[in-house]
């Protein structure tokens, strides 16, 4: 194939790391097969690099949000989301000019006061006004779209739309329930699945359990099912954290990087429950991760992960090692189910420490099987593979 330009509309510099592992793993899987391609990020929320913040006091505005009436809701998101594009358009505008255009990564198809329908709607128009042919790449998407949203997320269909993919047949299946018209959705593995490869392996053998640590109010926000552990609220943590410590297991207490989570991982360490814990060295507290790559080389080096945040148990798969998911959003039971370790995820709300060591233990004695494991890698290369085949060369056409 000739040098390609390839431009990704995502979150690349999301603070949660995980949608920066997104990016990288798939400019990673370009390259790798279509070696000398141009790859090309944006930042659909605008940031310009990691760290940058769009919005302060997150937890605060979309509670303030969640009281207004819904018109009124959606006109103040629709007129501070455009004016944060029309500041970048000139960059938008500037990476649409390319060989292909790619929306990808994340659970992007989802209106949450029309968030993502605006910032997607707003790309769309101009890879259309450029001419790019477009690609839907990995996404997720919910059931939740308001009309306004739909016609917004609609303008997808006015681009030269040459395939949609999304990560799991849920997501397939509310796309075609939603956006009827434009190609069939196929289904297309996550690119952090090429985690390992992306970022190699780490430098010591892996050692004791990640637990990673999530705002209990944020999951409340998005969540679509029960959320595992969710009738002790944040407590929960606490007292996982000391069920693991008693069953004989080195914890290791981290997070994917959103403000959100770590400062539910400040207010953890301080509190009483795990005092004694980490003053005896039975419980760690790792500093926040950088980068993906660093998130993705310390997930590495545990022996097993828990997890609500999705990426972090793809990483940790991606690595091979044994995962627990404790669901609140489809998507994670989704991506279990999708490498047959439906016995290792649980959304109930009412389970306990105790329950989940067993499935920890359970997990570690059953580890992962190569077969599967092979199959799902294979799975993220063959979603690269059609990407590129959506790709127009340059002077083709």
């Amino acid at each position: 194939m000739c040098s390609v330009k390839i431009v990704q509309f995502g979150l690349c510099h999301s603070p949660n790391l995980g949608d920066g592992v997104i990016a990288e793993c798939l400019a990673h899987g370009l390259r790798a097969r279509a070696p000398g391609a141009e790859v090309v990020h944006v930042d659909i929320s605008g940031r310009q690099a990691r760290g940058a913040t769009t919005i302060r006091n997150r937890r605060l505005v979309l509670a303030v949000l969640e009281a207004l009436p819904r018109p009124l809701r959606h006109a103040l998101a629709r007129r501070r989301l455009n004016a944060m594009i029309d500041g970048v358009e000139g960059r938008w505008r500037a990476a649409a000019r390319a060989d292909l255009a790619v929306i990808g990564g994340g659970q992007l198809f989802s209106d949450a006061n029309l968030n993502f329908p605006v910032k997607i709607g707003r790309a769309a128009g101009m890879i259309a006004e450029a001419g790019t042919p477009l690609a839907v790449h990995a996404v997720g998407v919910s059931r939740n779209w308001s009309a306004e949203g739909t016609a917004l997320f609609a303008k997808v269909l006015g681009c030269d739309l040459r395939m949609v993919g999304c990560r799991d047949a849920a997501s397939a299946e509310a796309w075609r329930a939603q956006m009827p018209g434009g190609p069939a959705p196929c289904l297309t593995a996550d690119p952090g699945l090429l985690a390992a490869d992306c970022y190699g392996a780490p430098g010591d053998a892996p050692r004791g359990i990640g637990l990673c640590i999530t705002d209990f109010a944020l999951l409340a926000h998005h969540a679509d099912q029960d959320i595992a552990g969710g009738a002790a609220g944040p407590a929960f943590y606490g007292s996982l954290a000391a069920a693991l410590a008693g069953a004989g297991h080195e914890v290791t207490l981290f997070t994917n990087g959103a403000a959100e989570d770590e400062a539910e991982l400040a207010r953890l360490a301080r509190s009483a429950a795990l005092a004694p814990l980490l003053s005896a060295g039975q419980v760690r507290i790792a500093p926040a991760a950088a980068s993906p790559a660093a998130l993705a080389r310390r997930i590495a080096g545990f022996e097993a992960v828990i997890a609500h945040r999705l990426h972090a148990c793809i990483l940790a798969y991606s690595y091979g090692r044994p995962i627990v998911g404790l669901g609140w959003d489809r998507k994670l039971q989704a991506f279990f189910g999708s490498v047959g370790l439906e016995g290792s995820f649980s959304a109930d709300a009412a389970i306990d420490g105790a329950g989940v060591v067993r499935m920890v233990d359970a997990a570690l004695a059953a580890g992962i099987a190569p077969e599967a494991h092979a199959k799902a890698i294979a799975a993220a290369w063959d979603g690269v593979d059609a990407l590129l085949a959506c790709v127009s060369p340059p002077g083709a056409g």
